[in-house]
């Protein structure tokens, strides 16, 4: 059965969630299926932070005063 994409969420949505992922595994309450489902989504949520850091990442220019141009980081 195919899941439904999650809507796209920003940073701050995303790292949430992954940090209350992390908690509720850390804390051992879980079934085995629970967490394996939560470990699941917490690969995809942090799949959306790298994408979101990359793309800002490229964003990012710098001034080089030496060249007098400006330069992606």
């Amino acid at each position: 059965m195919a899941t439904k994409k999650e809507k796209t969420l920003s940073f701050e949505e995303a790292l949430e969630k992954l940090e209350e992922s992390a908690e509720l595994l850390r804390n051992g309450d879980a079934s085995l299926e629970e967490s394996v489902d939560v470990y699941n989504k917490s690969v995809e949520y942090y799949k959306q932070c790298k994408d979101i850091l990359k793309d800002a990442h490229q964003k990012i220019e710098i001034y080089n005063p030496e060249t007098n141009e400006v330069e992606n980081f």
